[in-house]
């Protein structure tokens, strides 16, 4: 049986969760509860990877790269539809500070009239911020509905908002765009955690 490794971190949003596997990050969220039920969540969703072990400094890594402008390209570890994984890999492909809809979004993964099951995807996008699904929102113009409310939505893009507006022109530290790649699993994993989940220095609802 394999083993999924978890951690936390403080940002400036609040404290995270971070679990991976030997592929890469499987779960990123906000703490939602306290930790310890946090990691019963974790162990029911993954697991088939217990046991699970504590890495704080892995966490706090990829907390580094998504808020402190650390250049380290990280693997995300997923396990879906195609058409889901589609939909991630157009969110992950939202720059930094700009934002999308939901039929955009739908568009980009081959179906641009199943806006709706684009929404179901990026709700249940398992590693938010990575997969920036905040930055999907309703073609309204509203910002649509956040997993962990819709205030902490509008903080996240008022941050890339004004961090972009803070930058030179010659380029982003924090975008993420060309730093995630993504490995899908649609079978079980049995390998042990390792440092190949990370690969050198450069690196919602309607």
């Amino acid at each position: 049986m394999g083993t999924i490794t978890y951690g936390f971190s403080d940002t400036p949003f609040g404290e995270i969760i971070v679990a991976a596997t030997k592929k890469g990050v499987c779960d990123l969220r906000f703490l939602e509860y306290n930790k310890l039920e946090t990691i019963h969540d974790l162990g029911q969703r993954w697991g088939v990877y217990t046991p699970i072990t504590l890495d704080n400094e892995m966490a706090e890594m990829v907390a580094s790269v998504v808020f402190g402008g650390k250049r380290r390209k990280l693997t995300v570890d997923l396990r879906s539809t195609d058409f889901q994984i589609a939909v991630w890999k157009a969110v992950r492909a939202i720059p930094f500070g700009q934002t999308a809809t939901y039929q955009d979004m739908a568009r980009a993964a081959g179906n641009e009239k199943a806006a709706r099951a684009a929404a179901t995807a990026v709700a249940q996008n398992p590693v938010s911020l990575l997969i920036p699904c905040h930055r999907v929102v309703r073609g309204d113009g509203d910002t649509g509905d956040y997993r962990w409310g819709r205030d902490l939505k509008r903080k996240l893009l008022k941050w890339e908002a004004e961090t972009v507006a803070a930058q030179p022109k010659n380029g982003m530290a924090t975008d993420l765009t060309q730093l995630i790649d993504i490995h899908c699993s649609n079978v079980p994993l049995v390998e042990e955690l390792s440092q190949d989940m990370f690969k050198g220095d450069l690196d919602g609802l309607f």
